[in-house]
């Protein structure tokens, strides 16, 4: 059992804020939906579950989860 980083569906405005604040490489990413909207997209086996993230994110749109 592990823990990981998880997006809240509906909350997140793809502003990029949380993915400099991430120390393991390619666990965010910055996605375009629809080639307009922006959203932030973490890979579940990549994210170690610090919560830096979470702590960056200015629409508290991420949160930890149990895996």
């Amino acid at each position: 059992m592990y823990y990981a980083a998880s997006v809240k569906e509906g909350r997140c405005d793809g502003c990029g804020v949380c993915v400099p604040s991430c120390p393991e490489p390619n666990a965010l990413e910055l996605v375009r939906l629809n080639g307009k909207a922006k959203m932030i997209r973490i890979s579940p086996l990549r994210c170690k579950g610090c919560g830096l993230c979470i702590t960056m994110c200015p629409k508290e749109a991420l949160e930890i989860l149990r895996r």
